[in-house]
């Protein structure tokens, strides 16, 4: 069947493998600046000073995370001091010279830990933006999957969660259908998301369902007929891009678009080759361009193609091959400052995550290591990516940047994690 090869680009074979410590290969900046965080003061804290460690650790994790701050026990120019007096939390950045280069007043903590990782994630994102001018990406969220079987029925639903992994919370029940590929709808700007979309198999066929984060009922988004898969919206929230078999093979479509109405007008039939099967397309942020899926020349690879004007006809549509070194390429994703794409390429019979550099034509390997890893996704600081690995027993959440070399598995337990989805 024609959609054992779409589910192929998602779902890679299970394949048990040894776990190992997952290292990247792509070529690393280490020029990382080093800080010091002294232990949180706690002497005046009404809250368990147990609990204030727990704060001070994911702290830690953020700036030890954040591809751009490392940190070290030895004095050096940067240190950060915090306070906890009562129920508030305040920070100080000194520099070596002993000057205050930066002051966050006094944060009130609920002593929920819930609550307060958030209050923590925006300490790190301020600063973050004290040292280097640009947003942190501590208080970001994922979407993803949780694939479960019981009683020989499978299950899967979309869950939220921190970009760490922590406070997980389920979205969609199991009235929604098994649900997959989720993904945020891009909020406006100095807003957080408000809605996602996913596909879902509820009535038999996948189709693109949209839903809200406070509300995650879904309701249809598209009224063409046939299998709907694998959607992606631009940034400018005004067009979507999805794969349809409604002219018999599956093909790519793009269909103008509103997070209040849903799809607008009719899809357009955007690129179609003979016996060839197309997935996984991805805007770039400007919205002119997408990059997706084809094995029409015998094999999966990433394809690049320019969106072209209304009633420009089919043939005359010929996307650019971008993934030479490997056979079998899956999955894109555009970096949101549209000069990098990472995909799933098969390397020595495993899936890793490779990165295509836009500005230089250069294909560079990104992960190692026995464990397939799948379905990357950028972060909005465009050097942070999401990806699942894929083996049986084994389908857990990692994050990596492109400056650090260790991957950091950021989700355990039940179910197996998929599809991950970074807020822009």
């Amino acid at each position: 069947m024609i959609y054992r090869f779409l589910l192929f680009i998602f779902l890679s074979s299970l394949l048990a493998a040894e776990e190992q410590e997952l290292v990247v290969r792509l070529e690393t900046d280490n020029r990382l600046t080093p800080v010091q965080l002294i232990p949180i003061e706690a002497a005046q804290s009404a809250l368990p000073k147990d609990y204030v460690r727990q704060l001070e650790e994911v702290l830690r994790f953020d700036l030890g995370h954040n591809g751009a701050t490392q940190l070290t026990d030895k004095p050096v120019f940067y240190r950060i001091a915090c306070e906890v007096k009562e129920h508030h939390i305040s920070v100080r950045l000194f520099s070596s010279d002993g000057e205050e280069d930066f002051r966050l007043g006094q944060q009130y903590l609920s002593g929920y830990l819930s609550e307060d990782r958030k209050i923590i994630h925006r300490i790190a994102d301020a600063i973050h933006r004290a040292l280097f001018g640009a947003d942190g990406i501590a208080s970001t969220r994922l979407l993803y999957t949780v694939r479960t079987v019981e009683e020989k029925t499978e299950y899967s639903e979309i869950w939220q969660s921190d970009y760490d992994g922590a406070n997980a919370m389920q979205l969609t029940s199991r009235q929604a259908g098994y649900c997959i590929t989720p993904g945020y709808v891009p909020h406006l700007p100095g807003k957080q998301a408000e809605s996602f979309f996913y596909v879902s198999y509820k009535t038999g066929i996948p189709k693109v369902y949209i839903a809200s984060l406070g509300e995650p009922i879904g309701r249809k988004m598209l009224t063409l007929s046939g299998n709907q898969l694998m959607p992606a919206i631009n940034r400018q929230r005004d067009r979507i891009a999805f794969i349809s078999d409604v002219t018999g093979n599956p093909d790519l479509f793009i269909q103008e678009f509103s997070p209040e109405k849903g799809g607008i007008g009719k899809p357009r039939h955007l690129f179609s080759a003979r016996y060839a099967t197309q997935g996984s397309p991805t805007f770039s942020p400007d919205g002119f361009r997408l990059a997706f899926v084809s094995n029409k020349g015998g094999s999966p690879r990433v394809y690049l193609m320019n969106i072209p004007p209304q009633g420009t006809p089919l043939k005359e549509i010929e996307p650019i091959l971008v993934t030479k070194v490997n056979r079998e390429n899956t999955a894109p994703c555009w970096s949101p400052d549209g000069t990098k794409l990472a995909y799933c390429s098969k390397t020595k019979g495993v899936r890793q995550i490779w990165v295509y550099d836009l500005l230089t034509g250069v294909e560079r390997q990104l992960t190692d290591g026995p464990r397939n890893k799948e379905n990357p996704s950028w972060a909005s600081n465009s050097l942070h990516i999401v990806y699942n690995t894929s083996d049986a027993g084994n389908c857990e959440l990692y994050l990596i940047n492109l400056k650090q070399a260790k991957a950091v598995k950021i989700t355990s337990g039940a179910g197996e994690k998929r599809f991950p989805s970074w807020e822009l």
